[in-house]
């Protein structure tokens, strides 16, 4: 596909091969070699601060990076329409992509065994961030070298929206950025506007109010909601069941999902701990106290109005339900409204749908006289580079990961794939800001209102925990809250489970 230098400073050589050289390849690849990534490939040319932008961004010309990364939309994108990033540097980027669970299990092995098969990372926030934090590159060094090329917008906290360069790149200080946020998934409010409309007169009969999503729309509300829906569908209407949650497999995202519910009243966080930055020593948690065993409850009564296949649906299941029309709510993650708008496929399309913020807290359930707030969390997914590689193949990364993050970058992949963008700067665009409202040709924008207007800035967002063993925690999570919804324990067995499985795991 793209040529194999004759003079690289690096060769790509095989597994077996490596293996046989001890690691230790350094002299028998030839002058210069450091840290050999298997399928990589580096050749330099020498630029000084006072060369042309031309000539530092093709100063790897001949090179080859691998990327592992998620298979989200902006990584599909970016893959299949590498030609540009190529022109301009002549650098070869292999972009390898898998379910989140096989990347962090892929990556992590990689991260910690000291070798650089792959020099750039999709550094999910807590499931790979957190527990991988020290062995990622610090992008700050690269970002104030003047024989590198920089993003005329800048990497500070500022050409980002709010939050997502603290939560994909700062882990437990504020002294390194191990990441630049990449795409992003942010919860909010999915909904059948028709269905609203259609039985907003009978709900407000029954319950003195409108059938509608806003603003101030409560958890208890959303359970009316749901309630309502699964009444009608019992007295034989041909309505879909009103809301389901995610309690699937994947347990990060059941996490996620009763963490908003908790935030939301009270903003109650499961540590005492910086929710941004997170906490190599979190401490005891706050699992078992009034709030969760309370908010427990309500969850659990929650599952009883559900989708019947509730325990069986993780995110990309509970998205298919609703595109199927089995529901008429999800609070899902903002990344999806692409494909719930393609009429090819989905029977929500079509203006049928609408995006809200999560729900907010119902003041009456709230129990350490916290505030009342539309508690919304997220994956912030940042592009990272393994600090085991070369200095040459890190530096060749941030070039990448420059391209890969900038405005017209993100700009194409929301254009093409319906990506999710992390540059304040995207949204002043005009066929962007004209896109937000119906007929839009980019649906992903249909929601920017609810996650980036709201969601994303405070009181309402909530990130954490951000701790070394975040993928032990939500496992233990994933399997108390299953337990408590399918009735083999209640809300406080529950609760008080997870305190002492997480307080074990922090050895207190």
């Amino acid at each position: 596909m793209f040529r194999v230098p004759r003079d690289p400073l690096y060769r790509s050589i095989s597994r077996r091969r490596f293996l046989e050289l001890g690691g230790g390849a350094a002299t028998a690849l030839g002058a210069g070699s450091i840290a050999v990534g298997l399928n990589s490939v580096i050749t330099r040319r020498p630029v000084y601060a006072a060369s042309s932008d031309d000539a530092k961004w093709k100063q790897y010309a001949g090179s080859k990076l691998v990327f592992m990364s998620e298979n989200t939309p902006p990584s599909f994108a970016i893959r299949d329409n590498l030609k540009p990033f190529y022109d301009l540097t002549g650098i070869e980027v292999e972009i390898l992509t898998d379910d989140l669970p096989v990347v962090q299990q892929k990556v992590g092995i990689d991260l910690r065994s000291g070798k650089a098969d792959f020099h750039l990372n999709y550094v999910q926030d807590k499931p790979i961030g957190a527990p991988f934090a020290d062995f990622y590159a610090d992008l700050m060094r690269f970002a104030g070298d003047d024989t590198l090329p920089q993003d005329p917008e800048g990497v500070a906290d500022e050409a980002w929206f709010e939050n997502f360069l603290t939560a994909c790149g700062r882990m437990y200080s504020g002294e390194r950025i191990i990441a630049f946020p990449y795409d992003c998934a942010v919860a909010c409010t999915f909904y059948r506007q028709d269905l609203f409309e259609k039985y907003s007169k009978d709900f407000e009969a029954d319950h003195g109010y409108r059938l509608e999503f806003t603003p101030d729309t409560t958890w208890k509300q959303l359970y009316e909601f749901a309630a309502f829906f699964k009444k009608l569908r019992e007295a034989g209407q041909d309505v879909p069941y009103g809301y389901a949650q995610h309690h699937g497999s994947f347990a990060w995202t059941t996490q996620l999902d009763i963490q908003r519910m908790l935030f939301a009243h009270g903003r109650w966080i499961d540590f005492d701990i910086d929710d941004k930055l997170g906490s190599k020593t979190p401490g005891p948690t706050n699992w078992g106290d009034e709030t969760s065993v309370f908010i427990m409850e309500k969850f659990r009564e929650q599952a009883e109005v559900c989708h019947p296949d509730n325990l069986a649906n993780g995110t990309l299941q509970l998205n298919t339900v609703y595109q199927a029309g089995q529901i008429a709510m999800q609070v899902q993650y903002h990344e999806f409204a692409a494909s719930i708008e393609d009429e090819n496929t989905s029977r929500a399309a079509g203006g049928k749908t609408a995006y809200a913020a999560c729900p907010k807290g119902e003041p009456s359930w709230i129990k350490n006289g916290g505030p009342a707030v539309n508690g919304c969390n997220c994956g912030i997914g940042g592009i990272g580079i393994n600090a085991n590689a070369s200095e040459d193949l890190q530096r060749a990364a941030y070039i990448f990961a420059v391209w890969a993050t900038s405005r017209d970058t993100q700009f194409n992949v929301l254009k093409g794939v319906g990506g999710t963008p992390t540059r304040k700067s995207v949204l002043d665009i005009p066929e962007v800001q004209a896109a937000r409202q119906r007929p839009t040709s980019m649906p992903n924008a249909l929601t920017f209102e609810a996650v980036y207007d709201i969601g994303i800035r405070d009181p309402n967002f909530v990130l954490g925990p951000k701790i070394p063993e975040a993928n032990e925690y939500h496992q233990i999570i994933l399997t108390e809250v299953q337990k408590c919804v399918s009735g083999k324990q209640t809300a406080e067995e529950a609760c008080l489970a997870i305190k002492e499985q997480v307080d074990d795991l922090h050895d207190l």
